[in-house]
């Protein structure tokens, strides 16, 4: 029997009946699982390897540029990233200080094995949520649908177990049919080193009809640190600033909140290393570049643009001599290091020659040859705001089999794939968020409205409201949303109502405290500020450049038991409130004229008054709001304009 044509499964044909099925256990299908077993719904996980869910495939390492924030924004909706992030943590950085704190970014190193269990314990402590190994080998359909559709009706494993469901969330990741290739003459079938692709999957997905692209990524080396000389390379120390990525740590007593010295992060904190590929590593490269699987033609699908291969940073910067490397920590319990920035597809023993011509590598033992990885993914385009699947109801799609890159961007859209998973199998309406009220609007956004032609990772330039959707207020941007979506426990809703108000407090508390000449102008003078004249209230103080809140609270003899976060989130929002209002203001007028509904029934090919550019891809995208239709590459504001008036027009007249 063909495999898009598998029959409707009978009751006594399945082992169990769930309301939600998710399909692998990487950073989105994890959090798709936890967010649609807080929707309400019934849900098993399956994957291939239960010791390998939450693994760090490549980088070990959560966060970064947009990225941390993503990662507070999945928090935020009651996700597990974060959580795990802090339980894991082995060095923490704030990046991006040398610029207003509007564009702080959080990034952590973490313990890998630390991570893996972190997020395994957090999957196992979740109320209506199976974990399972299998590997899906077919969906299930069901028979009874709408001719010319197919309905999700479950999914059976390679070893023959069947098990029902409403909606399905594949997240396979770089397993869909994946193939890594270590110079031109090695090729192994795999979705990750020492693990097995899913295959049959992806042939029943092109049968049906769906459109399979491939992409490629690639991980580097690992070596023995027992085998680093650390004299010669520059240590880099974790941040001593207690943060934690989450705001709901109700397990750690005392909190860091009134100045309590606690927080979830691990007390024995990682260097890592910083050292550089000289001329006579580029010279190795360049001399065996026809060997890399990229270089050498073994390899056509095009890779990360923001993550090269070592071998296209020689090709492509020729004038560039030298490229920093990070050697970084895999754990505690391991000396194996990680070296961040030379991602390579060239052959083993070529890689351990370049190692050993870096500046502190010329001993060095190679622990794991890194090697690049061809996988399927399937154009979001396919989709719809929910990530559903246009062609099948109850198919859903999140992280890279979308097309995007990075941990982060995976999580970010398993949550919102796992809530409108559970809500349709609840006859709700699906949730999504706008592109003005987080990053995670963006990335799903720019996804299903304007596809992907190489690995898509988020950035803060991706974002028109990027002052807004920070990652200091990333809870009270999101959990209002979150909470009214029923993904919080009780005290949960307490936690956030306790942080939510902390920040409004140390708002109220910079408009009464008066900041008398005697007590501010030390602190203004240190950091080169005009003195006072007269009395002035720490919020108009706050306005200056260089002056902290928190300083002025301390020098007042204020504020002591308000948290440093929430002090420096009203910092935030004293400083920047022009620009906020402004963005606020412009976000006001998206949401209310990008609400506008656009009719399943509207034919586009019909509405004259707009080009013939905008007609064929309206009709091709089928955007459900007028909002989407304008972030559809080609779509022009009169395009739009006219759009608008169409729409009205109609539905005045019907």
């Amino acid at each position: 029997m063909p495999t898009d044509l598998i029959p409707s499964p009978t009751s006594a044909t399945l082992e169990a009946t769930f309301d939600v099925i998710v399909v692998g256990g990487g950073h989105a299908g994890t959090e798709a699982a936890v967010s649609a077993a807080r929707s309400g719904a019934k849900v098993a996980l399956i994957t291939g390897a239960l010791e390998q869910i939450g693994q760090l495939s490549c980088n070990p390492a959560i966060g970064g540029i947009a990225k941390g924030t993503v990662v507070r924004e999945v928090d935020a909706l009651g996700g597990i990233m974060a959580r795990a992030t802090d339980l894991a943590s082995v060095q923490f950085r704030m990046l991006n200080r040398g610029k207003g704190p509007a564009v702080w970014a959080p990034r952590a190193q973490c313990d890998r094995g630390l991570y893996r269990r972190a997020v395994r314990t957090l999957l196992e402590a979740q109320p209506n949520l199976l974990t399972m190994q299998g590997m899906v080998a077919r969906l299930l359909f069901d028979e009874g649908a709408t001719a010319g559709t197919r309905r999700i009706a479950g999914v059976e494993t390679a070893e023959g177990r069947r098990f029902g469901a409403r909606a399905v969330v594949l997240t396979t990741g770089t397993f869909g049919r994946g193939t890594m290739h270590i110079g031109t003459g090695t090729r192994i079938s795999g979705g990750r080193a020492g693990e097995a692709p899913s295959v049959l999957l992806g042939e029943q997905l092109d049968a049906v009809g769906l459109t399979t692209e491939r992409f490629k990524t690639g991980t580097p080396p690992r070596i023995d640190g027992r085998s680093v000389r650390y004299d010669v390379t520059e240590r880099q120390d974790s941040e001593i600033e207690l943060f934690d990525y989450s705001w709901s740590h109700f397990w750690t007593t005392p909190r860091r909140s009134h100045h309590a010295e606690s927080t979830t992060r691990h007390p024995v904190q990682m260097p890592c290393w910083i050292t550089w590929l000289e001329e006579s590593g580029t010279e190795i490269i360049t001399d065996h570049i026809n060997e890399s699987a990229m270089y050498g033609g073994a390899i056509a699908s095009r890779g990360p643009r923001y993550c090269p291969s070592v071998e296209d940073k020689v090709v492509k910067f020729p004038d560039k001599t030298r490229h920093q490397l990070f050697l970084e920590p895999e754990g505690h319990d391991t000396t194996e290091l990680y070296v961040n920035g030379l991602s390579t597809s060239l052959p083993a023993p070529v890689q351990l020659e370049i190692l050993r011509s870096v500046p502190g590598l010329e001993h060095v033992r190679m622990t794991r040859a890194g090697y690049a990885i061809e996988y399927d993914y399937y154009p979001p385009t396919q989709l719809d705001a929910s990530l559903g699947s246009r062609a099948i109801d109850g198919l859903y799609f999140a992280g890279q089999v979308n097309g995007t890159t990075g941990y982060e961007e995976a999580a970010g859209q398993g949550v919102i794939a796992g809530i409108n998973a559970a809500r349709c199998t609840q006859a709700r309406e699906p949730l999504v968020l706008g592109r003005e009220t987080s990053y995670i609007g963006v990335l799903v956004n720019d996804l299903i409205t304007r596809g992907v032609d190489e690995p898509y990772r988020l950035f803060t330039s991706r974002s028109e409201f990027r002052l807004t959707v920070r990652q200091d207020n990333a809870l009270s941007r999101l959990a209002p949303i979150a909470d009214e979506a029923g993904l919080f426990t009780g005290v949960e809703r307490d936690v956030m109502a306790s942080r939510l108000s902390a920040v409004r407090d140390a708002l109220a508390l910079a408009e009464r405290t008066s900041m008398t000449p005697e007590v501010a102008d030390p602190l203004l003078v240190a950091a080169g500020s005009r003195p006072l004249q007269h009395a002035v209230r720490a919020v108009e103080l706050t306005k200056r450049q260089d002056i902290s809140l928190q300083s002025l609270f301390d020098a007042a003899g204020v504020g002591a038991d308000l948290p440093r976060d929430a002090v420096i989130g009203a910092e935030l929002e004293i400083k920047y409130a022009g620009y906020f209002d402004k963005e606020r203001s412009r976000a006001a007028r998206l949401t209310a004229q990008g609400a506008l509904p656009l009719p399943t029934s509207l034919k586009y090919d019909e509405i004259r008054t707009i080009s013939i550019e905008a007609r064929q891809k309206l009709a091709r995208l089928r955007p459900a709001t007028l909002a989407q239709a304008s972030a559809i590459p080609g779509i022009s504001p009169a395009d739009l304009q006219n759009l608008m008036w169409e729409v009205r027009r109609q539905t005045t007249s019907i």
